[in-house]
């Protein structure tokens, strides 16, 4: 967003979720700590005054601007769950391709923003964002696990919790590390690779054993 001014366009109930959208995108691009309420002003050409209309510190900005993230990024990932398909893993599969596949640069520096860059400065929205987010997540990973244990396509002996965790928090932290792939090369992978990968070997250590016909 460097650069670029967004004018109001939309009718004034629309302009705090606008605000939203372009702080985060501004304390992803500028850093937290760095990033000062005139910069998201002047993002979307406003006035500082009109931020405190509707937020009451930066750090209030932050943690709505996490909430409508997170909001939105979840909308999509329950409609697949909600949805039914021959077999659980094929549900799965398309949860992890759609929380994972269409990370931009924007929503990469986003990730890595709530990754790394607010917990030494601002807990509270660190905290705020594993409960939203990563822990949300494997949480609907967990629970499409346990159905397939249900069902008898999943080991019912597999822990559900703990296979959900080190699925998604792998790949979160794969995608953060993305961001530094002009400094540090080694650690850029192809997206649908990592996806596909960690996707599959969830799937094959959680496959029921086949019984044998005597």
């Amino acid at each position: 967003m460097t650069g670029k001014v967004l004018r109001w366009e939309r009718r004034p109930d629309e302009r705090p979720s606008e605000l939203l959208e372009a702080a985060l995108y501004t304390f992803a691009e500028r850093g937290y700590a760095n990033t000062r309420l005139e910069d998201v002003a002047a993002t979307v050409g406003v006035t500082k005054g009109t931020i405190y209309h509707y937020f009451a510190t930066k750090e209030d900005l932050l943690l709505r601007a996490i909430e409508q993230y997170h909001e939105r990024v979840f909308a999509p990932l329950e409609e697949i769950r909600a949805q039914h398909r021959d077999s659980v893993a094929a549900t799965i599969r398309l949860f992890l391709r759609r929380a994972f596949g269409n990370l931009d640069a924007a929503r990469l520096s986003v990730l890595t923003l709530l990754v790394q860059g607010v917990s030494p400065d601002v807990p509270k929205a660190f905290a705020r964002w594993l409960e939203s987010g990563p822990v949300r997540g494997w949480r609907i990973l967990a629970e499409l696990i346990e159905e397939g244990q249900a069902n008898g396509e999943f080991r019912r002996d597999a822990d559900a919790e703990v296979a959900a965790r080190i699925t998604m928090s792998g790949l979160v932290l794969q995608f953060a590390w993305q961001r530094y792939g002009e400094s540090a090369p080694s650690v850029v992978a192809d997206a649908g690779r990592l996806i596909d990968a960690a996707t599959e070997q969830l799937l094959h250590g959680l496959k029921a054993p086949t019984r044998t016909v005597r």
